[in-house]
């Protein structure tokens, strides 16, 4: 397990930029064209999408929670803590909030939860924005 965690702290840049870039394509890219698919192809499209983007993010956001949380331990100072807060507090958005609305659009496309999802959204790119910030500071102090 020790070797994870090293392998972890010796790439949390890259780990945190990773997600940076992910969250900054959806909330610009991603989200929005949610609106441009057609209604009869979106159920198709958007199970697609999430079993696809999942791929990518699922393990990312893991690396980065253990990373954050282990940083808690191996570290001292308060800003390690305070980047698992903004690692928490992602978390705690995307399933409670991301996540239902998903489930939802795993129904059918319903303009209102888009706007929701693209909304609140912005709640998850300012947390991850400020993982990464965080993580250049304890970096580089």
């Amino acid at each position: 397990m020790s070797v994870l965690l090293e392998f972890f702290n010796e790439h949390v840049l890259a780990i945190d930029f990773g997600m940076l870039i992910l969250i900054w394509v959806v909330q610009i890219i991603i989200y929005p064209a949610f609106h441009k698919v057609i209604k009869s192809d979106f159920v198709k499209w958007h199970s697609t999408y999430c079993t696809t983007i999942g791929f990518f993010v699922l393990p990312v956001m893991i690396c980065q929670l253990i990373e954050s949380a282990s940083g808690c331990f191996f570290s001292s100072g308060n800003w390690v803590w305070l980047k698992l807060l903004f690692v928490a507090g992602a978390w705690v958005i995307t399933f409670l909030i991301s996540a239902p609305c998903h489930r939802v659009l795993q129904q059918g496309k319903e303009s209102a939860v888009i706007n929701r999802l693209i909304r609140t959204n912005w709640i998850r790119t300012i947390l991850w924005s400020l993982v990464f910030v965080t993580s250049i500071f304890i970096y580089y102090t």
